[in-house]
């Protein structure tokens, strides 16, 4: 049951739609509310967090609940746009500065930027009645807002964005200029260090079921850890900082706040969201559009899940026959993860049953293509949108992570007890699933890291024949959809080339490692110049 950060139904305050929109007129209307006399109790405070994660799921389409999916996606090697979709700029590497979606989801984070800042701003300086403990738990949760918002911000659109941390407060503030080298990067990882400090452990959070959802300690430390691996993409010609992740990565372990949840398929079903697997997800919330319910909604589903030509399903953007043939013969997580052959069944709304053979007879091209299961329900629900939350970081992850970190200090055997627990987890039976799957009855069998390495297979073009190779296939086929392909690829390929290729064989450049800063932006704002992508 979801019981937290309804944020759909709450006003977002005094909200920038992004940092050159300027507002034409300088009046206080007396009917409104205005920042300047909103927050002056401890609950107006706890309304100030709110809008940071609003932003999230995007209130100008721009975020998790439609359309970020498409930019986090369609640049990997791992899944492809459709026919239904052209032209799709998102993975041509050659996106204009004038495409919307880029436009909305600069604005939407943008939007979190500054809710964050405002957030900061009035929790630090309030002078009311409020518990520390409660005043820090806030002032925690804005700092790590501001910290994702910028990390994907400088992921998406390169190191040179403004740096803005503090609300607006002159004409000035308007129109920022481009950030210096590591500024920015220093701002994420401060943030999520402050918010490490200051935020509470999970189980002392959850214990209020209203603030299930919200930032955590571990949140902070996860997301920390994940900025040092992230640097090379963050601020390009730095080296990641393994040995600065490995000990916030530990910290988090060693918190016995998680755990892989047994069966992989629960990180996905509506059912079983924030779960003990979950360190950090978007809250969705679906409900009557007459309410504004749906500002809390997500499309993902309709857009990226099943075929196209069953159940009305858009399938814009697909995963490839690379990605099909990333996994090991016996793994499960394949059709959990895929609409495949051989894989589960989609029960359409008319009550009919299909197969893949079903949408093989539907689909006229792009056969060499597959749906998203996960996130997509099995059987077809009458709305385009739900309210299945996106998990942005699971405990899979940090293990994952954590097995890299130890693997570039020599640590090879730690390395792979962590890579194995993972890989273990992957052969659990799944006593829920469809009944015809054989690994409801029975365990997937996907080899040890070692036997793995003994076998000496290669996949896709990748000897798996040491750690580093192991772990970029583990986090291919267990993070398959979760927005972490692409991203890997750019900061591995800052050390070792090789990753790049599979890129550059799409036709990806240097050039074109972010997306451009919007045109409208720059049009407003002549103090900023734009990235690689708008020359």
């Amino acid at each position: 049951m979801k019981t937290t950060v309804k944020i759909g139904n709450i006003i977002a305050l005094a909200l920038l739609l992004s940092a050159g929109c300027k507002p034409n007129l300088d009046l206080l209307n007396p009917q409104e509310l205005s920042t300047e006399i909103y927050y002056k109790t401890a609950e107006q405070l706890e309304a100030a967090v709110i809008p940071g994660y609003q932003a999230l799921i995007g209130r100008v389409q721009g975020g998790y609940g439609r359309s970020l999916y498409y930019e986090l996606l369609a640049p990997g090697d791992d899944f492809d746009h459709t026919f239904k979709w052209e032209p799709m700029y998102q993975d041509t590497y050659n996106t204009p500065a004038s495409d919307g979606m880029a436009a909305g989801t600069w604005k939407d984070l943008w939007n979190g930027v500054a809710a964050s800042n405002l957030a900061i701003d009035k929790i630090t300086n309030f002078e009311g009645e409020i518990e520390e403990q409660r005043k820090n738990r806030l002032l925690g949760e804005a700092h790590f807002l501001r910290g994702l918002h910028y990390l994907h911000l400088a992921s998406l659109f390169g190191e040179t964005i403004p740096l803005l941390d503090k609300p607006v407060s002159s004409d000035a503030d308007y129109y920022p200029t481009n950030s210096a080298k590591g500024q920015v990067y220093a701002l994420i990882i401060n943030d999520f260090k402050r918010a490490a400090e200051l935020l509470p452990l999970r189980s002392v959070l959850y214990a209020n079921q209203s603030f299930i959802g919200r930032a955590t300690k571990g949140a902070a430390q996860a997301y920390l850890a994940k900025a040092y691996l992230y640097r090379p993409i963050i601020e390009p010609g730095q080296r990641a900082q393994f040995a600065e992740a490995e000990v916030a990565l530990r910290s988090v372990i060693e918190s016995g706040e998680y755990r892989l949840v047994d069966q992989f398929r629960h990180n996905f079903l509506a059912s079983t969201e924030n779960n003990a697997e979950s360190v950090f997800e978007i809250q969705m919330h679906n409900g009557p559009s007459w309410l504004g319910d749906d500002l809390s909604d997500s499309w993902r589903w309709q857009e990226i899940g099943m075929f196209d030509g069953t159940g009305g399903a858009w399938w814009n953007l697909a995963p490839n026959k690379k990605t099909y043939d990333e996994f090991e013969a016996g793994d499960p997580r394949k059709y959990m993860t895929l609409w495949c052959d051989n894989g589960a069944y989609f029960t359409q709304l008319d009550g009919k049953v299909t197969s893949y053979d079903d949408w093989m007879k539907n689909l006229a091209t792009n056969k060499n293509l597959y749906g998203t299961r996960k996130y997509c329900p099995d059987v077809q629900i009458p709305d385009f949108d739900n309210d299945n939350n996106d998990r942005l970081l699971r405990y899979a992850d940090v293990y994952l992570m954590y097995a890299e970190c130890l693997n570039e200090k020599g640590d090879v055997a730690g390395a792979k007890t962590y890579i194995d627990l993972v890989r273990k987890r992957a052969n659990n039976i799944v006593p829920s699933e469809q009944s015809h799957l054989w690994y409801q009855k029975a365990p997937g069998t996907i080899p040890t890291v070692d036997a793995l390495l003994a076998q000496d297979i290669t996949i896709n073009g990748i000897r798996l024949n040491n750690i580093k190779n192991i772990i970029a296939h583990e986090r291919y086929v267990e993070f398959t959809g979760e927005y972490l392909r692409y991203f890997d690829l750019l900061r591995w390929g800052s050390a070792d080339p090789q990753w790049l290729e599979s890129l550059k064989k799409l036709g990806w450049t240097e050039r074109a490692t972010y997306y451009p800063f919007p045109q409208a932006e720059l049009d407003n704002n002549k103090n900023l110049t734009g990235n690689a992508m708008n020359n």
